[in-house]
């Protein structure tokens, strides 16, 4: 356990570090990384003091340490960890619990019709294209995602997550690589951004108000 919290730590910091200034093997990574970079600073340097502020701080460093570990190891490995989304889960309850605790119920329910729909979804594009669309770490990560943001805020996660992965495509072809339905770069990263962005910004409430 405590072996490969250290590998991970390792591998996200090498992650981070590679990332934010564009080397090889996480140069189309650089956009996600600033991003989430940028979230946390718009956090710490516009939120009110107070103990709820306090409350969201911690909870906002706890979700983007998580997210920038499901970074790393997808973007080198391909895969989103069960223990790093069971981690986001369970953290995504307890954000729930300790910021809107009314709310636990309603968020249980949209987690599941959730995880329903982006499975289905999964399997009929699989059976129309003849390949998977969507890993299915990526459609428990979207599960996990929505005890954090709740299912309004779901389509502005999916929005932010398909303009970071085109920005990247193009990147990458900028560089001359292939980029193609069956050779598609890592999707875990943009999801986690997505994730990041409607958490900090929470787009649909600005909307909705």
């Amino acid at each position: 356990m405590i072996a490969e919290l250290h590998k991970t730590a390792i591998r996200t910091g090498r992650y981070l570090t590679r990332s934010l200034v564009r080397r090889d093997p996480y140069r189309d990574q650089v956009l996600v990384v600033w991003l989430l970079v940028v979230g946390l600073c718009w956090i710490v340097l516009s939120g009110p003091t107070g103990q709820k502020w306090i409350t969201y701080l911690v909870l906002s460093v706890g979700l983007v340490t998580l997210l920038v570990a499901i970074c790393a190891i997808d973007a080198r490995f391909g895969i989103i960890p069960d223990t790093l989304v069971g981690a986001m889960a369970i953290c995504g309850i307890a954000a729930v619990w300790l910021l809107d605790p009314n709310e636990i119920m309603f968020r249980l329910a949209e987690v599941v019709i959730v995880a329903i729909a982006i499975a289905a979804f999964r399997s009929i594009y699989r059976w129309g294209r003849g390949y998977d669309g969507l890993g299915f770490g990526d459609v428990k990560f979207l599960a996990a995602a929505t005890f954090w943001i709740g299912l309004r805020s779901l389509p502005a996660l999916l929005l932010i997550a398909v303009i970071s992965a085109l920005a990247s495509a193009l990147l990458l072809k900028s560089e001359r690589y292939e980029v193609d339905g069956r050779h598609a770069i890592p999707f875990g990263p943009h999801l986690a951004v997505g994730l990041w962005l409607a958490w900090v910004f929470d787009p649909m409430g600005f909307l909705l108000e």
